[in-house]
């Protein structure tokens, strides 16, 4: 039995070559309810995530999680280690120039390396996994200059409320430089 091949999409992408054009189009291209897929910009675009109105990004509480992990191993670590008895070890009961048990001065800094340490790469880690990203994965769509100086959104034409006439006009009434159908790479 052969696999069916995967039917691949096409889009009809706008481009733009203004920051303003790109949220004022994308408000408008939401607002009217078209079918948004994607917008594809040169660099980070403030407000762009509510203009496509996105619900908010999970990766912040990846870092929050990672950051008392590693706040929660730094005390473990540092108890451990001031001559806490265990089964396995009995620490490093070490009492030099009058220090308190369990100095919480000095437990400061490693209190904070560690959890900047285990929130960034949570953080980095995370936001791999919830993305979707990784090694070898290839671009689902290609659009040219897109990551050099060009801004562009992609509207699905198999979405709800799609009428191409409409899409094209509030493309060419935003300024768009090029509008074209663009498909998925394979």
């Amino acid at each position: 039995m052969h696999a069916q091949p995967k039917e691949l999409s096409t889009y009809l992408v706008g481009i733009f070559t203004e920051e303003e054009q790109i949220m004022a189009v994308t408000q408008a291209a939401t607002d009217a309810g078209m079918p948004v897929y994607d917008t594809f910009t040169p660099y980070a675009v403030h407000g762009l995530d509510h203009a496509q109105k996105l619900p908010r990004s999970k990766v912040t509480f990846v870092a929050f999680f990672g950051g008392m992990c590693g706040f929660m191993t730094a005390g473990l670590l540092q108890i451990y280690t001031q001559g806490i008895p265990t089964p396995m070890l009995s620490g490093w009961p070490l009492i030099i120039g009058g220090k308190p048990f369990l100095p919480f001065p000095a437990f400061v800094p490693v209190f904070f390396e560690l959890t900047v340490l285990f929130a960034g790469l949570s953080t980095a880690f995370g936001m791999f996994a919830i993305n979707g990203l990784f090694p070898g994965k290839k671009a689902k769509l290609l659009i040219d200059g897109v990551t050099n100086d060009r801004f562009a959104i992609a509207i699905d034409p198999k979405g709800q409320n799609y009428d191409e006439a409409k899409v094209r006009g509030l493309f060419a009434a935003h300024g768009a430089t090029e509008v074209a159908f663009i498909g998925e790479s394979a």
